[in-house]
């Protein structure tokens, strides 16, 4: 006989009794790690709430600085808020073929002002393949998410590691949709005018995508460099339930996404919304991510505001 709540039970109830409560342990334990579709088990969102939700084309509100950030393969400038709340996001942005840093450095203040870090990477040699720039994004991002541990980096315990997003030009858009189906734990990925006709690797056609995707293209794009359907077929392939977003600019070609408003404003305007939302997980810039009001030529979304 066992005594439990003022009660005698036989030894037989009170095993049974134990086996009953164990299951329902267990079974509530493997409840939480079964992912709902679509939704992300990261850590608890960042959301700000010194300046209001809303369509920014512009810096935001924070203060940023720069640095080197050492050991990647071809050099990398790291933007990061200096007045802002920590934890931070992070994004690591791919460069185009024959490309470097110069040519889109004006994403990095627009983020860090916003309170999300990027990191503008130059790769080992201007002429490497999607897939090359691929690998060397992903050990970009590797290395972004261990200056949280390094004592003398100015990100040292700022960075929330689960909550990093890849971004990139041309074939620098390959490399991303690639890292968006292979790296693990990947948040976000955004590609501007994306490339990857030439690419090697299978997972640059977004079959196999695995976290939320929004698509910039030119409607002036029309050759192997970021037309041809490129970005359309990656937007169609990427599966249900993650929400993706397209958006072909009326008046863009393949080279107007040097900065966050070369193209047009709204590209600004949602690439934050978007990285507000899923990225930061602060929703309440979800209603912002919406189809601009000019210079359209296409756009298409799914599973987002509903």
């Amino acid at each position: 006989m066992c005594y439990e709540g003022g009660i005698y039970m036989s030894g037989t109830v009170y095993r049974s009794k134990r086996t009953v409560i164990s299951v329902l342990l267990v079974f509530a334990f493997m409840l939480s790690f079964m992912a709902i579709p679509g939704v992300s088990y990261a850590s608890a969102p960042i959301v700000r709430n010194d300046y209001d939700p809303g369509k920014y084309s512009d810096d935001g509100p924070y203060s940023y600085s720069t640095y080197q950030l050492q050991g990647t393969p071809g050099g990398a400038t790291v933007y990061y808020p200096t007045n802002a709340a920590a934890p931070f996001s992070g994004i690591v942005f791919c460069p185009p073929y024959t490309g470097t840093q110069s040519m889109f450095d004006d994403w990095g203040p627009f983020f860090a002002s916003h309170g999300i870090v990027l990191v503008t990477m130059d790769t080992s040699s201007i002429l490497i393949s999607v897939d090359q720039r691929a690998d060397e994004q992903a050990e970009v991002l590797d290395i972004l998410k261990a200056e949280n541990a390094r004592q003398a980096s100015p990100l040292y315990n700022k960075l929330d590691t689960e909550r990093v997003g890849a971004m990139g030009w041309s074939m620098g858009g390959g490399a991303t949709w690639i890292n968006s189906a292979e790296y693990p734990g990947l948040m976000t990925a955004m590609s501007l005018a994306g490339h990857n006709l030439t690419a090697l690797n299978p997972n640059a056609d977004g079959d196999n995508t695995k976290c939320p995707t929004i698509i910039f293209k030119g409607a002036l794009d029309t050759t192997y460099l970021g037309g041809l359907l490129q970005s359309e077929g990656v937007y169609y392939a990427i599966p249900d339930p993650l929400p993706k977003v397209f958006y072909e600019v009326g008046t863009a070609g393949h080279f107007d996404w040097g900065s966050p408003t070369a193209a047009n404003d709204h590209v600004a305007e949602l690439a934050l919304a978007f990285q507000k939302t899923f990225l930061d997980g602060d929703d309440r810039w979800e209603e912002f991510i919406e189809e601009p009001l000019f210079d359209l030529s296409t756009y298409r979304s799914e599973n987002v505001n509903e």
